[in-house]
């Protein structure tokens, strides 16, 4: 977990797993707008909700740099760990995590424009941008390459540091630990974790704003309603998983298997049977009404797939993928058969998986009901 911050202020449990990548956010300025929530909803995918304080919507422009940017336990490298980002960020719920969808994320970095869309689905676009820091003043200017949406101006920070009070509008805009986005035609989740904000209330003189104004959510874009700033801090964030779960707050990896399978039951008992220390793995049928909400929320090629699924550490694999994982839930000497099933190639053990899910009916009797452990 990330460890090396304070837990208590996060709403929610994080993963359990390692983080993967460290950065930091430095010389933010945060413009937010009021915005009317059924504008602001067409920008959505399906399965986020629009999230409201005191019955408000906000939509936010951020300008800041992001720093030494880099996997977890690596270096950061000089002139591509560093850029500075413009982002336009809603601010959504899914199952009572709030969270952000950005509709956008303009970066002078090739290298985060080609790889956060492929990994994290991620809006990035990249555009000509830079960030100079003067004591207390921002000076900020971003040009789309492709299509020239801008966003240009000058913030001075004004009075004293702050921390956001809990239940205040500031903690309901800054104090976010997930982030939503869409991959592959499904709807994910990544957290993340840092320090409370520290901020400070702002002026803001914009020259252009064709970055927002490009959403057409009826603002002026000229002129926003809030604007903080912060110096920045430190953060950790987790890989994407699969935003649908069985429950809310069920963090656990889960198996789903044919109901009507003599030869699933016969794996779901006897993987649970040798269960390694520690390790939690939940089963569902295919066909029981929590599996089948997962399954419509993973790419159509999986979706409409006709196989078991196994959903691990917030990842979808599908038939010989799923199986040979099941091994890393067993005792050790059933684990180290993993590496060997898995330097097979994966057409070869989709073809044995075919094979035998074919004619699985014809050994293995059907039984009358569903008898492994469902909870």
């Amino acid at each position: 977990m990330g460890d090396a911050f304070p837990l208590e202020h996060v709403p929610f449990a994080l993963p359990s797993r390692p983080y993967a990548i460290s950065q930091e956010w430095r010389h933010l300025t945060f413009m937010h707008w009021e915005v009317d929530p059924k504008a602001l909803q067409t920008h959505l995918p399906k399965g986020l909700e629009v999230d409201l304080y005191e019955g408000k919507a906000y939509i936010g422009a951020i300008p800041f740099m992001m720093e030494k940017v880099r996997p977890r336990g690596l270096p950061w490298v000089p002139g591509v760990s560093t850029f500075p980002e413009f982002n336009i960020r809603a601010y959504v719920v899914k199952d009572g995590k709030p969270g952000v969808f950005f509709l956008t994320l303009d970066a002078k970095s090739w290298v985060t424009c080609s790889y956060a869309p492929r990994a994290y689905g991620l809006a990035y676009r990249y555009a000509k941008a830079k960030i100079r820091v003067d004591e207390s003043t921002f000076t900020w200017s971003s040009k789309r390459k492709k299509d020239g949406a801008e966003l240009k101006g000058v913030s001075t920070k004004k009075g004293p540091a702050m921390v956001a009070e809990t239940g205040s509008l500031e903690a309901f805009l800054f104090e976010r630990y997930c982030l939503y986005s869409e991959h592959k035609g499904c709807l994910r989740r990544a957290y993340v974790h840092h320090q409370p904000w520290t901020y400070h209330d702002a002026d803001v003189s914009m020259e252009r704003n064709t970055l927002l104004a490009s959403y057409n959510l009826g603002v002026d874009e000229n002129t926003p309603d809030l604007v903080h700033i912060a110096d920045g801090l430190p953060v950790h964030t987790w890989s994407i998983e699969v935003a649908e779960r069985i429950k809310p707050d069920d963090a656990r990896d889960f198996l789903f298997l044919d109901g009507n399978c003599g030869l699933c039951h016969r794996l779901a008992t006897f993987i649970d049977k040798r269960l390694g220390k520690g390790k939690q793995l939940g089963y569902r049928p295919i066909m029981d009404e929590d599996a089948q909400r997962v399954i419509a929320t993973l790419p159509p090629k999986m979706r409409d797939a006709d196989s078991v699924y196994l959903i691990r550490k917030g990842k979808p694999y599908i038939r010989s993928a799923a199986g040979i994982r099941g091994l890393l839930y067993m005792r050790w000497y059933y684990k180290m058969w993993f590496p060997l099933l898995w330097l097979i190639p994966l057409p070869l053990r989709n073809i044995g998986y075919r094979l035998i899910a074919r004619y699985r009916h014809l050994v293995f009797k059907r039984p009358t009901e569903c008898l492994f452990r469902v909870d």
